[in-house]
């Protein structure tokens, strides 16, 4: 397939579309011909990206936290498509609060929406994956392919990054991975994560806050740049396609290098 059609005839639905990494994935897809159902708990940032006709996309608002939602949301890409394909799991949140400042509320919003939310959409998804086509679809994979981080690694905190709980809730993202590529390979369906370095996203806005923070990071990436939201949509189209169709329980580092130092 040449670019533009390697998605082709594919259904996917994309959490946090509404900006940052998801919506670059969102917007990677429809190029490359997948239908998509844009997914965000931010209804208005929906509008605003996919209000207009957009031929093959759909929107859906709704709470990654909250079983209802999750299974509303796949059940609307496959009303939509008539079947679902693929899911990306973007939505997630960061907060900065140093560990014995920490409270438990902060903690579980965090657990709630990066790995629960991880857990509850790819549950919603796969379970119509496999009533669709309980051996695998025909032709193709299905794919699945989780947002994780490089924090699922590494800590951060001495560079003034305190993140306890998220980097604990990109791990569980990380083994939920792993655990669902061994459960999920009998059904055809492939399960992958992408571990980002920091990127330009609302999400790093506080690690990118000024010209010396951002410089002080690109200083620690050997390719001397913060990574973009188009870096990591690349990844996971090629996770997505038939071109991984070999590849399952991996991590894709896309880090500029960060991680091999």
């Amino acid at each position: 397939m040449t670019a533009g059609e390697r998605l082709a005839g594919r259904a996917a639905l994309v959490t946090g579309a509404a900006s940052g990494i998801g919506l670059a994935v969102a917007r990677r897809f429809v190029a490359e011909g997948a239908q998509v159902a844009a997914a965000d708990l931010n209804r208005d940032g929906l509008a605003a990206e996919f209000g207009g006709p957009a031929a093959g996309v759909v929107t859906v608002a709704g709470d990654v936290s909250r079983p209802d939602d999750a299974v509303r949301m796949a059940a609307a890409a496959v009303e939509a498509f008539g079947a679902i394909d693929i899911l990306v799991n973007c939505a997630g949140i960061a907060r900065y609060t140093n560990f014995l400042d920490l409270p438990l509320a902060e903690w579980q919003l965090v657990q709630d929406v990066n790995a629960t939310g991880t857990f509850l959409t790819a549950q919603a998804v796969a379970r119509h994956m496999v009533t669709e086509h309980p051996d695998g679809r025909p032709g193709r994979t299905r794919a699945i392919v989780n947002i994780a981080s490089i924090e699922a690694h590494v800590v951060m905190a001495s560079s003034g990054h305190p993140q306890v709980h998220y980097n604990a809730s990109k791990g569980a993202v990380h083994m939920i991975t792993r655990a669902l590529a061994v459960e999920l390979a009998p059904h055809g369906i492939r399960v992958n994560s992408i571990c980002p370095g920091v990127t330009e996203t609302p999400l790093a806005s506080y690690a990118l806050a000024s010209p010396q923070q951002r410089a002080s990071i690109e200083r620690q990436v050997p390719l001397g740049r913060v990574g973009q939201p188009e870096d990591i949509a690349a990844a996971a189209l090629f996770l997505a396609s038939e071109d991984a169709s070999y590849i399952t329980g991996e991590a894709l580092v896309v880090d500029g290098g960060f991680m091999v130092q």
